[in-house]
């Protein structure tokens, strides 16, 4: 086993993860999307290479409890705003 290479796949499937909850709710799809696209390149990169499919397996299953970890320590207690409801503070305020 390539720990390594499970390291990296857990590091990008958790940033993955956290990037797709952490974006607006407007945006969120174009964000799955981009997931989506980097989880293919990961699939196609796992094919090419031949003998790391059970690690790029236990990556992904790492990245996606980190990602559940950081969503159960931070998301859930500080939820995406909208851009409506961002205001910003000038000098006059």
């Amino acid at each position: 086993m390539d720990w390594n290479y499970i390291g990296l796949i857990a590091i990008i499937a958790a940033f993955l993860f956290v990037l797709i909850q952490r974006t607006e709710p407007k945006r969120r799809r174009l964000s799955i999307a981009f997931g989506l696209l980097c989880l293919l390149v990961i699939r196609q990169n796992t094919f090419l290479k031949g003998d790391f499919h059970e690690e790029t397996l236990i990556g992904f299953i790492l990245g996606i409890v980190l990602g559940g970890i950081f969503w159960l320590l931070v998301g859930r207690y500080n939820p995406v705003a909208a851009d409506d409801d961002i205001r910003v503070m000038g000098l006059d305020d």
